[in-house]
């Protein structure tokens, strides 16, 4: 009889609770599990209810700190009173939620606080048919791990504040809908992996919103991806094929789409605006790329910019691409049948801008016939904010911790440091929310830092550069000190105190040789090499970083390694092979100082001078209109300057120095149009 009992809950109880919204009717179930932290319930630890559950029992947990980890090893309905009070602490061991047994569903949760190591995660996936819903994830290096498994539902989740928001790895038919994912260095990272399902998905203010690599048979429906990292950002297709992307909005990334070395993939009816530098960057043999009914208009740099590849655009609205609408180097675009913003059509055009400009280079772009007339259903059918609302994440969550000395006042900084600085030793100060010199170092903060010159009255400004051993005999990727201390000079002569540790303040690390590594793979350096793959390690919300190697996943370019923009990477081999002309040594500090300059907040869509790739070339009408921006911010004289620009040159001029935001670098934030 209890087999039969068992078998009848299995194949109807359990699996209508996985269609359900909803919390479940306790009263119609008997196996229930209560486990509630103050020793009033069945238990008060999740594990010991597990371990002590039955086969498709439901485990029903209180609100409260449950610090511990779980080890899910049969199928359970694990069910939290409320998603915000329910919190499990992994107290930063491996795998804080570790799923190895099928048809699990895991919901209501908070989930925080993993390991900083390659492999942990809030929730580790290693079985099939699993379900988390309805939780909270974050402060983890990984905050879902999908790992060799099928049939997965991830929905109504918000995941903030990981090293990778989900990894997806050697698995199949992976569904992630309704849910929210910001402040990740890779958000969605699919490896391997296929049939994988996005729908209405809210991701922003992450360093790439999506990383799909070597994998296939994926579908993108409704998906919001906006506000995302200056210089990178969007989604991101490498080695992939079979992808289908409808309906959604790509709005004010540093990217929209960029796809590498990719082919059969379709977007119909998507809208893409604003973005900073890309729109559609597609390359390295890129084929049957379809672009249908699309909206690609004010975009702040290119287009479609396309290089050894082919790619069919028709049916769409292609306009006021600030730089070009499209640009075909050694490639095919089919693009009949566009509304160019004109009922003249197009202008082809290889130097000064005019209206909706195509350009080429050993290309081909075919647009006869063009329409006359806009297209009313082009691109999505809503409009983000009418549907998302977006979670503003800052700082990083850290616990808190006291440091070593006689603190009288008990206000968190010794006695020592606030008779130095002028403060009352018999008098409480908030130290953690003061500032006084506004260089986003509070009192805390420079305090741990005072060893190596730092003064809570003076800005100061704490970079930290690691760097490979190079290929090339002879070569070092190490910046040069005598740049080095040119850099110290331009900050000092406006009253900032620039510190770069080359290895005097225990950072500055020579890293083994490594090359043609992914954007992922940088994310795992990032971690070992900075972080030292610790979740508090105080130096992230103190230090910039930046990584110079021989040639990693782009010339040079800001990320986001945790939460924040507050990293770059400068490919010196490749930047040396492209300006021969320039010593390596001068490429690297003025590669430096122009990437430091994006982690103090000086982005493309400050003024249009920063990151213009036309200002490079004097055929371009944006070589001639930013040459009085006499900044390293300024690609056509990154190289052949080492100072941020004060305004003073003209009209058209930016003053780098005075619009510089000290505290971006660890309350990153892409919002357009800028408040």
């Amino acid at each position: 009889m209890t087999l039969i009992i068992i078998i009848l809950f299995s194949t109807t109880g359990f699996s209508k609770f996985l269609e359900k919204e909803s919390k479940p009717d306790f009263t119609s179930y008997s196996n229930i599990i209560f486990v509630k932290d103050d020793g009033t319930a069945d238990y008060i630890r999740i594990q010991d209810a597990i371990d002590n559950a039955n086969f498709a029992d439901i485990i029903f947990v209180y609100e409260g700190i449950y610090n511990e980890t779980l080890t899910i090893d049969k199928t359970l309905i694990i069910e939290g009173e409320k998603k915000n009070t329910t919190i499990i602490n992994g107290m930063y061991k491996e795998k804080v939620v570790h799923i190895k047994a099928d048809n699990v569903v895991f919901t209501d949760f908070t989930v925080k606080n993993s390991n900083g190591f390659k492999e942990n995660a809030a929730i580790y996936i290693e079985n099939d048919n699993i379900t988390i819903s309805n939780s909270i994830i974050f402060r983890t290096r990984t905050g879902i791990i999908v790992n060799n498994s099928n049939n997965i539902k991830i929905e109504n989740c918000l995941l903030h504040t990981n090293g990778e928001g989900i990894w997806i790895k050697n698995s199949y038919s992976v569904n992630i809908k309704n849910s929210e994912l910001c402040n990740n260095g890779i958000s969605i990272n699919s490896y391997k992996s296929r049939n994988i399902f996005f729908e209405k998905l809210n991701v922003h203010e992450s360093g790439i919103a999506f990383f799909i690599n070597d994998s296939s048979n994926i579908e993108f429906f409704s998906c919001a991806i906006y506000d995302n990292n200056d210089n990178g950002g969007g989604v991101f297709f490498y080695n992939s094929q079979n992808i289908f992307v409808e309906n959604c909005n790509a709005i004010h990334n540093g990217v929209g789409f960029k796809i590498v070395n990719s082919t059969n993939i379709y977007f119909n009816k998507c809208s893409l605006e604003n973005n900073t530098h890309f729109t559609f960057w597609i390359q390295k043999k890129s084929n049957n790329i379809y672009i249908n009914k699309c909206k690609i208009i004010n975009n702040l740099r290119h287009g479609v910019h396309i290089t050894d590849s082919i790619c069919t655009l028709i049916n769409s609205n292609i306009y006021k691409n600030y730089i070009d609408s499209v640009f075909a180097q050694n490639s095919i675009v089919y693009a009949e049948n566009n509304f160019w913003g004109s009922k003249l059509g197009p202008v082809f055009s290889k130097g000064f801008r005019l209206v909706n400009k195509l350009s080429k280079d050993f290309g081909k772009i075919m647009f006869l016939p063009w329409s006359i007339r806009y297209f009313e259903n082009s691109g999505s059918n809503w409009i983000i904010k009418e549907i998302f609302e977006k979670t503003i994440i800052q700082g990083y969550g850290d616990d808190s911790f006291k440091l070593d000395g006689i603190d009288i006042d008990s206000d968190g900084l010794p006695d020592w440091w606030e008779e130095e600085f002028g403060y009352n030793i018999l008098v409480w100060d908030d130290h953690f929310n003061l500032d006084p010199d506004d260089d986003a170092l509070n009192n805390f903060e420079e305090c741990l830092v005072y060893d190596w010159g730092a003064d809570p009255f003076k800005k100061d400004i704490f970079l930290e550069v690691d760097y490979t051993i190079s290929k090339t005999s002879g070569v070092s990727n190490k910046p040069p000190e005598k740049y080095v201390n040119q850099m110290k000079e331009r900050f000092s002569e406006h009253n900032i105190t620039l510190h770069v540790d080359l290895i005097e303040f225990d950072g500055g690390e020579e890293i083994p040789y490594i090359s043609n590594f992914n954007y992922d793979v940088l994310i795992d350096l990032y971690w070992k090499y900075f972080l030292h793959n610790d979740l508090n390690n105080p130096r992230k919300n103190i230090f910039h970083y930046g990584l110079i190697c021989d040639s990693g996943p782009g010339s040079g370019f800001a990320f986001i390694g945790w939460a924040h923009l507050n990293s770059f990477c400068i490919s010196a081999e490749d930047i040396s092979n492209s300006y021969p002309r320039f010593e390596r040594g001068k490429i690297i500090s003025s590669g430096i100082m122009h990437e430091t300059g994006h982690t103090l907040g000086l982005l493309a869509d400050d003024f249009g001078g920063i990151d213009n790739h036309a200002s490079i070339f004097p055929k371009y009408f944006e070589f001639w209109r930013y040459w009085k921006y006499k900044s390293v911010m300024n690609y056509g004289r990154t190289y052949s300057i080492l100072d941020f620009s004060d305004g003073d040159n003209g009209r058209i001029d930016y003053n780098d120095w005075a619009n510089m935001e000290f505290d971006f670098f660890k309350n990153s934030h892409f919002e357009w149009p800028k408040s």
